[in-house]
């Protein structure tokens, strides 16, 4: 039996300092997101949230966790998790392209000369290259993001002077609902499922699958597809002409490259397979898993489908990862 790798992302000081956020009850609201979400505590975010920032382009309580790096996986955009604590905010500045995709609780964003959008668990909101702005949490809540951006864009970041919405503006903000929230939200996982699942003969049982983003968005990365597991469920031995990358929201997973250790994945975990490499991913048997998945290289998009793995094999990984239904 092959060695249980377990990602060491949650054995470092500043994990250990946040250990009760992957299995703390979560208090944000699924249904209805327009009127819930908040997250009051530390312990309630699904993700545990990286190093405290101490940089002068923000305000208050924020924490940056690496999650891709730049020229990791393939031409993938650079990928981190920003954590924000209740009134934390960015100053205004400006970018490349980028996607958040809202991991916890409520925050802001704001163009300059309009109003503050009301971003929420679930959402995924797109900023255009060149566009100042400012993000940051609400006033009662912590607020999470993953952000994939386009890093070598090389258009004009500001004029170097850093400037914040003040305090007595961002208590009297002008706001409004994010307009493009996904609604109704099907499922109870980080961001909407699709609203019927398959059973394919390359699975195990029912899986879900929806795209989060197209092909044209504004991070230029390749579509981001959202696959969810139901208990127990995971697909063949696989391989990905161009290879494929894996961020864990939901539950615990696993996923493994022939010839190396199974992974354990959860939220917020990276999982990256080479082109042309034989691997397969699912769910363990006592949760519903859940990842966004993408192609490194969307112009080779073809897939070869192979065995199934064992139940004898996937059961022996479970038993001594320890995992019990």
């Amino acid at each position: 039996m092959k060695r249980i790798f377990i990602s060491v992302a949650a054995a470092t000081i500043v994990a250990a300092a946040f250990s009760g956020c992957a299995s703390a009850k979560k208090a944000s609201s699924h249904g209805g997101r327009a009127s819930g979400g908040k997250i009051t505590s530390v312990e309630q975010l699904s993700i545990v949230p990286g190093a405290k920032v101490d940089a002068p382009r923000f305000l208050g309580g924020v924490y940056s966790k690496n999650l891709v790096a730049d020229g990791a996986a393939g031409a993938f955009p650079v990928t981190n998790l920003i954590v924000f604590e209740p009134k934390a905010r960015s100053a205004w500045h400006t970018h490349g392209g980028m996607i958040l995709l809202i991991t916890d609780g409520v925050g802001y964003y704001q163009e300059e000369g309009k109003p503050a959008q009301i971003l929420r668990k679930g959402d995924i909101f797109e900023i255009p290259e060149g566009v100042r702005h400012w993000h940051g949490a609400s006033k009662d809540s912590w607020f999470s993001q993953i952000v994939i951006y386009d890093s070598h864009w090389n258009g004009a970041h500001g004029d170097g002077k850093i400037e914040f919405v003040s305090d007595e503006e961002y208590e009297q903000l002008a706001e409004e609902e994010y307009a493009g929230r996904v609604e109704p939200k099907f499922g109870s996982q980080m961001f909407s499922r699709a609203e019927k699942g398959a059973k394919l003969p390359t699975f195990t049982g029912t899986a879900f699958v929806n795209d989060l983003t197209g092909a044209e968005n504004a991070a230029k990365c390749p579509p981001l597809h959202y696959v969810v597991f139901e208990p127990g469920v995971i697909n063949n031995w696989h391989i990905h002409e161009g290879g494929q990358i894996l961020l864990a929201t939901d539950g615990i997973g696993y996923h493994q490259i022939e010839g190396e250790a199974v992974q354990i994945l959860r939220p917020g975990d990276v999982a990256i397979c080479p082109p042309g490499i034989k691997h397969w991913h699912g769910g363990s048997s006592n949760s519903t898993f859940a990842h966004i998945a993408t192609n490194l290289d969307p112009s080779k998009r073809g897939v070869t489908w192979l065995e199934a793995v064992s139940q004898e094999a996937y059961k022996a990984i479970e038993a001594e990862a320890g995992i019990t239904k």
